[in-house]
């Protein structure tokens, strides 16, 4: 293990911004940025497309059910050597990445159960987004240009999925502070503060000096 890095893990409610801050504080530390391409590699890990990946990224139960549903036509017997991944196979696949990554260089971590995955690690920073429901609607819909009921169904949805995922991954509830070393209101802060608050915590836990 390189024990010089830092790695810092994000969960978030959805549209509480976990990408766009994730994304500025690996600029800003000049950090590997991992969200995406966790499942990028487990697709390859597991010698399939990533379509069939991203597509119930951080979901449980139907999870990887896309794999086969390309194969519809005609059935499975047309492709006798097609293997559904299970989500203990698809899980493992990103933890085994992930672990991987830690254990070599400084990165942001998005989701995924890397929290959980990474608590054992001596440098890790697990920190958890929230925003009230108005924020987050409202930058949902200036990204994704949806009506305010699509916007609110969307929400709810990734949420309760992303929720029901970590559980089965880790046990835990997703929402619980204790499993955090930074819980952050980015509704009330701002994204901007609260990216400048991360830096400090990095500053005075790790004694990090950002240019």
């Amino acid at each position: 293990m390189n024990k010089s890095n830092i790695v810092i893990t994000i969960n978030r409610q959805f549209g509480s911004g976990g990408r766009y801050l994730g994304g500025k504080l690996a600029e800003k530390l000049s950090f590997l940025y991992l969200d995406r391409e966790i499942v990028k590699e487990a697709a390859q890990d597991l010698g399939t497309y990533v379509e069939n990946l991203e597509d119930s990224d951080e979901k449980q139960s139907s999870l990887w059910k896309s794999l086969v549903s390309s194969f519809a036509i005609g059935g499975l017997e047309c492709v006798p050597d097609v293997q559904v991944i299970s989500d203990k196979k698809a899980h493992k696949a990103e933890s085994n990445f992930i672990t991987k990554v830690a254990n070599e260089k400084s990165a942001v971590i998005i989701g995924r159960g890397g929290s959980y995955i990474l608590q054992n690690h001596p440098r890790h920073v697990s920190i958890f987004l929230n925003a009230d429901i108005e924020f987050r609607k409202k930058r949902i819909q200036e990204e994704l240009k949806l009506s305010e009921k699509e916007t609110l169904q969307l929400i709810s949805k990734t949420d309760k999925e992303r929720l029901k995922y970590f559980k089965a991954l880790t046990g835990e509830d997703m929402y619980n502070a204790c499993g955090y070393n930074l819980s952050i209101d980015t509704g009330k802060l701002g994204l901007e503060k609260s990216i400048d608050i991360i830096m400090e915590y990095l500053k005075e836990r790790f004694g990090y000096d950002i240019k």
